[in-house]
């Protein structure tokens, strides 16, 4: 019965959103402002995206709580009282930050010091959120990390953090990405209420983003890509998985956020600049929109698929990172 009360409630939520999104936009108060360089929109746009996640996370928390399921606890280990306050509060922190750098546009450095201080106070109060050890296909043995494993979980999160932040370019780029990393989770864990909760509210995004309605924003990027790393840290530890196994469902991102960051080193500029030389805007500018996310949804489903079918983790990553490259080549060469 509390299921399908939860059910009818995550659905009924999300259907006002979309029925009602021009007064909720207009209340959020929060736009996307087109400019002559970057942001090339014909009217401003709605960064309401990641409070849709928060608004349906606030629902969760409330059955969670109200009927004393504890799933969120149990699955992220918050054992006690203050390890679940911590993570609430280090959560409305992260998308308050992203929220603060849509608002008033922050340094880079201000955002990484202080998303820096999040990480680590949630992992101080958590352990079960840190990455102990390394697992590969390449090495037999596990590498353990000892006392570096708190700030190379902090680093993982961040890298992961920012890469969603260069990729969330050009509309549903996004929403693909983080729509298959919470479905392999539903998938590998069965974790029925946590990833439906989340899909509803990427779903909702993924429309109103299709429609040109709204965009997630640094607010959205940092509370769904924070999330989902969670969601990855949790899937490796419990399934005994190996880095390979992680590292193919977001490796576009990650690969084109190594590209640009040295680049940009090498070219003399700041590496958490902008510029129009990521990935999909480079495939932009050769193909039209509905092709350009054909070729982002094959990059991002088809390795993950082929590994579903055929096993071969590492070869299948690196035919798809070799693509990549090839690919960039051969379209920055037509641009010319």
């Amino acid at each position: 019965m509390v299921n399908l009360i939860q059910i009818f409630s995550f659905f009924s939520v999300n259907i006002l959103i979309i029925i009602y999104f021009n007064f909720f936009s207009k209340y959020f108060n929060l736009f996307d402002i087109p400019n002559e360089t970057r942001k090339k929109q014909i009217k401003p746009v709605s960064l309401f995206g990641g409070f849709i996640f928060v608004i349906n996370l606030n629902l969760f928390l409330f059955f969670d709580i109200y009927y004393d399921t504890n799933f969120l606890s149990n699955f992220f280990g918050l054992n006690t009282n203050i390890q679940l306050l911590t993570f609430i509060i280090i959560f409305y922190a992260i998308y308050l930050i992203g929220y603060a750098d849509d608002k008033f546009n922050l340094r880079p450095l201000t955002k990484l010091i202080l998303v820096s201080i999040c990480l680590y106070l949630i992992i101080f109060f958590n352990q079960d959120i840190t990455i102990n050890s390394l697992r590969s296909n390449l090495i037999k043995k596990e590498i353990d990390l000892f006392f570096i494993a708190p700030y190379f979980t902090i680093f993982c999160v961040l890298c992961f953090m920012n890469a969603m932040n260069m990729f969330d370019g050009i509309n549903l780029a996004s929403f693909l990405q983080f729509f298959l990393i919470v479905l392999i989770i539903f998938i590998e864990n069965k974790i029925g209420k946590l990833s439906l909760m989340i899909l509803f509210s990427l779903l909702v995004f993924g429309y109103l983003n299709f429609k040109n309605l709204s965009f997630l924003g640094d607010s959205g990027v940092y509370i769904f890509s924070f999330f989902c790393s969670l969601l990855l840290i949790i899937n490796y530890k419990i399934n005994n998985l190996n880095v390979e196994e992680i590292i193919i469902l977001m490796y576009l991102p990650i690969l084109d956020f190594i590209r640009l960051f040295f680049s940009r080193i090498y070219k003399g500029l700041n590496p958490f600049s902008s510029d129009e030389n990521h990935f999909h805007h480079i495939i932009l500018r050769k193909f039209k929109f509905n092709l350009t996310i054909l070729i982002i949804f094959f990059m991002i489903y088809m390795p993950v698929l082929l590994n579903y079918i055929l096993g071969y983790t590492n070869l299948i990553l690196l035919i798809f990172i070799v693509m990549y490259f090839i690919l960039l080549k051969k379209l920055e060469k037509k641009t010319i």
